[in-house]
This record gives structure tokens, sequence and C-alpha cells, in this order.
């Protein structure tokens, strides 16, 4: 640690299986044998035996060859080149990496302590399941600013859609591995500063702005703009039908509000809905357009309303939604940086494009190893202990990958909101508050 504060680390630390409540799970290394240790050092065992860990109150329960243990926490640290297997009551994962857990009022807390070029060739492979060399090392630049710029913001990475999905060893493919060793440490600033890098499917062929979306301060390098490229994706166009009576009581369920009818309020330049009015008997709720999709989507799925870049007209008790793009549309899309990526585009040209007035910087210096060192604020006061880690057996690395749907968030003050919150589709409860409109031309109704 230096005299001004700043911890240097090459990991990240990755809250795992966090949305899954778990009362006990079993840990064991992939090959060879692992060190099972508490916090304080007052217990360390080496084994190459599974291990049942079992939460008891504000405590974690080890058991180890028929032998129980209780401590506040517990660490796994594997050999050199292995890593570390994880097995709830109803899924296997497998981790590159530290693991610690910990016991929470609703469960085990799971921590992966991750190298950082580790941790982005599993983003790449969970987030970008598209065949392209240099869209995935774009992806892979964006992950790891996204990632960074999380935690420099004081934010816990987690592994699920909400910040950007981790799937661990079995998503970190050779391809998104390339990807990942060949822009190590590389990263998008903005003035010195890295930048919001958020993303999504696909734009629908029009780049959407921070402002529209979420009604953040604007970003500069987050504006909207015509995007040819993803005009050829797959969600370049959209239909979706559905009842009224079961969008009536979808929205009701979300919004408190018994939803007789629904009309657009306000529509951006760019065409996606800003906001939506809810009409009630005797009472009517204004709603933004993000909200109203994840509202949708909670109730539908994903696949129900992709984007509000949408048009929708209501007949004979039937809506039928019209639409493009698949996401919020902020930021680059992985479908337009794939067919940029066939265009010949290198993935410095891809991120210009749909970051504008950025730079690439390489934070690490010289250095190009996966294990390349950063700094940023010290979140903790804790000292990990390091050793050096290998990578995984390349034939323990699935190969399956699929396209994402949605990439939501953004960690910008201004966006704390529980309306912004929706964003997340896939989460439920969130409730959803008015905010003021923003100008932009108006449609009377559908």
């Amino acid at each position: 640690m230096t005299s001004d504060g700043v911890r240097y680390v090459d990991e990240v630390s990755v809250r795992v299986l966090g949305s899954t409540t778990l009362p006990s799970v079993r840990i064991a290394p992939i090959s060879g044998s692992f060190v099972v240790q508490s916090e304080n050092g007052s217990y360390s065992r080496r084994t190459g035996r599974e291990v049942v860990i079992t939460a008891i109150g504000n405590q974690v329960e080890i058991s180890i060859d028929d032998r129980n243990e209780r401590l506040a926490s517990i660490r796994f640290l594997p050999e050199a080149g292995s890593a570390l297997y994880l097995k709830t009551h109803n899924s296997n994962h497998s981790y590159a990496g530290e693991l610690e857990v910990q016991s929470t009022s609703k469960g085990l807390r799971i921590l992966n302590i991750v190298p950082l070029e580790d941790y982005v060739a599993s983003v790449v492979g969970s987030e970008y399941g598209l065949d392209d060399l240099e869209g995935a090392k774009a992806m892979a630049v964006v992950a790891r600013t996204y990632a960074l710029y999380a935690l420099e913001n004081g934010k816990e990475l987690r592994d699920h859609e909400g910040f950007q999905v981790y799937g661990g060893l079995k998503r970190a493919t050779p391809a998104a591995r390339r990807a990942a060793q060949q822009t190590a440490g590389q990263v998008l600033e903005h003035k010195g500063n890295l930048i919001e890098a958020v993303y999504s499917a696909s734009n629908g062929g029009r780049t959407a702005s921070n402002t529209i979306i979420w009604g953040s301060k604007p970003l500069p390098y987050l504006k909207s703009r015509k995007d040819s490229w993803d005009s050829k994706s797959p969600y370049a166009s959209w239909t979706w039908t559905v009842s009224e009576k079961e969008l009536h009581r979808a929205l009701t369920a979300s919004f408190g509000l018994k939803v007789k009818d629904i009309r657009i309020l306000e529509e951006a330049g760019d065409g996606r809905i800003e906001s939506v009015r809810l009409k009630g008997n005797k009472s009517s709720k204004d709603v933004t357009g993000t909200a109203f999709r994840a509202a949708v989507a909670r109730h539908f799925g994903s696949k129900s309303l992709r984007s509000t870049l949408f048009s929708a007209n209501e007949r004979r008790g039937t809506y039928t939604f019209k639409g493009k793009g698949f996401g919020h549309g902020v930021g680059l899309s992985q479908w337009g940086a794939h067919f940029m990526a066939l265009d010949g585009k290198s993935f410095s040209q891809i991120l210009d494009f749909y970051y504008a007035d950025t730079q690439l910087d390489n934070r690490f210096g010289d250095e190009s190893s996966r294990h390349a060192r950063i700094e940023l604020p010290v979140l903790t006061s804790r000292s990990y202990s390091k050793e050096a880690k290998g990578s995984p057996p390349v034939q323990r690395v699935s190969g399956e990958m699929e396209t994402p749907k949605e990439k939501r968030s953004v960690f910008s003050k201004k966006n704390n909101s529980a309306e912004k919150q929706t964003e997340n589709i896939w989460k439920h409860g969130k409730k959803t508050t008015k905010r003021k409109k923003s100008k932009g031309s108006k449609r009377s109704g559908w």
C-alpha cells in the first residue's frame, strides 16, 4: 500500500451466486489439494478432499474428514495451476482464484477473488457469444473498464445481469481468453478517467444516449448516433403481441395502480419512448419508457418488449408492439461490434465508434501479463495473501456460449432511484417512482 492510501492489486473480488439462497455448499480442488484457512489465521489446513460449508447463525461451519469447525469466515486457496469446484444443492460451478465464504442472515455469502484477466475472459465468454476476435477484444476492454469503474466507485461486483455476467471457468473459452490476453490491462478513459462502459445486445440501428434511458447527466461519449452495422442484427426488427387484459394486469401488479388504459406521453428524437401514462379509474401515473419496458419484461420475459425503441397499436383487445433492438441501446452494441469486426474493423475502431471522445490506455504500462497490477482505492482494510496462480487446464473450459440479452447498469450518482433500478428486467419487486420529464416529441396515444 502506498502513502496516499492506494492498494495495488492484480485481482478483483466478485460476489457469486448472490441471487440464490445458499444454506450449504461443497468446495473441492479441481486437482491436487487446497489450503483451508480462517481470516485471522487461527485455523489452517491443507486437504485434497471435498469440504462441506454450512451457515450456522453468523458463523460458517466446515466439515472436513468428519471433523467440524465453526469460524467467522473461511477462505479456500488452490494450488498454483489448479482451481476450485463449488457445488450447491442443484448446480456445479468452477472458479479460478480463491473463494471466501461468510455467513449472513440469508445464508452463505461467497466471494471469488480472481485474477483480473481471468475475470475478463469469463465475462467475455458469458456476455459475448459471437465468433469474431476483434469484437471479442472490444468486449474485453469494455468489460475490464466496466468492472474497474465500478470498483473505483465503491461498488461490489456481482456475477449476474444487473452488473455483467460472470460464469467462472466454464465461460472462459479459449477464444475469450485470447481476447482478454491480447488486450490485457487496456481500458477506456475520458480526460484521464475511466468511463461508464455500458453496453447492450442490439441498439436497433441507433445508439441511445444515457440521458434518454436513465435520466442521468449527459456523457459526451454516450451520445445517440446512427449505427448501420447494428441494422444487420437479428433484432433489427421485432413484433410482440399481448392481450389488453394481460398487459393491464401485469402493469397493475408492477405499479400499484389498477390500469385501464395506456398512452405514450413522450418520444425522444431517436424514436425511443421516454414516458408512458398509465390511466386508472380515478387517477393516472406517468412512468419512464425504461421502467415501462422493465415491468413488461418482468412479467412476460426478456423477449417481450425488447427495447424502448417501439411503436404500439391496440386493436380488438390486443396490443401489437413493433420495435427495434434488444436492450437499452447505450454504448457498445454487441451485434454491431460483431458486424464491424466482420467488415474488417479493429477492436480499437469499434471502441472509437461506440464511445466517442475516449482514449485507450494501458494502466499497467508495458506489462502485458494476465497478472498485471492495477491501482484502486482502498475498499477494505484487509490485505490478501498473494500466491502465483497459473491458468486452469484448457480442457476444463466449456465451449458453450450464448449471446446475452442485455447489459443494464450505470453507476452514475444520479442513477440510484428505484425507477432506474427497474432497468434490471430479471429482478422482481422493484418499485417505480415518477421522474421529471425531459423535452421531446409527443404523441397523444398509441
